[in-house]
C-alpha cells in the first residue's frame, strides 16, 4: 500500500473514530473496495479453480464468481462443510447446504461473500 493511501486511511480512521467506526473496519472496507477494483475483469479457468481444492487454498465458484475463502475456513459456522465446495462450482452447495440445514445461507452470511471475491470464471 502506498504511503498516500495509508495516510488517507489513517486520517479517516481518526476522523470517524468519534462516529462509532473502528479504524480496522475502515481499513477492511477500504481493502474490500480495493480488492473489487483490482480484480475487475480478472478471469480464471475452471482448471485454475480446481487447483484450489484444499484447506490450504480454497476457492469457491458461485454464480460465475470466484471467492478465495481460505482465510475463513477455521471460522466457518458450518465447520468443515465449506471444504466440500473447494475447487468446484459450489453454487448448489452454497444455496442448499445439504450437509447442514438444507437451506440457503442467511442474508448476513451472504453479505460476507463479496469480501472474498477474487474474479470471474472465463
Amino acid at each position: 500500500m502506498s504511503i498516500k493511501k495509508y495516510l488517507i486511511i489513517l486520517i479517516l480512521s481518526f476522523t470517524l473514530s468519534g462516529c462509532g467506526f473502528k479504524s480496522a473496519e475502515i481499513t477492511d472496507n477500504y481493502q474490500n473496495i480495493q480488492n473489487d477494483a483490482n480484480n475487475k475483469n480478472v478471469t480464471y479457468s475452471i482448471e485454475e479453480v480446481s487447483q484450489h481444492s484444499t484447506s490450504e487454498s480454497c476457492w469457491l465458484l458461485i454464480n460465475g464468481k470466484i471467492y478465495d475463502v481460505t482465510k475463513m475456513i477455521n471460522g466457518h459456522a458450518g465447520g468443515n462443510a465449506i471444504l466440500q465446495g473447494c475447487g468446484i462450482d459450489a453454487t448448489e452447495l452454497y444455496y442448499t447446504r445439504p450437509m447442514g440445514s438444507g437451506t440457503p445461507h442467511s442474508s448476513k452470511a451472504q453479505s460476507y461473500l463479496p469480501n472474498f471475491y477474487i474474479g470471474d470464471i472465463e
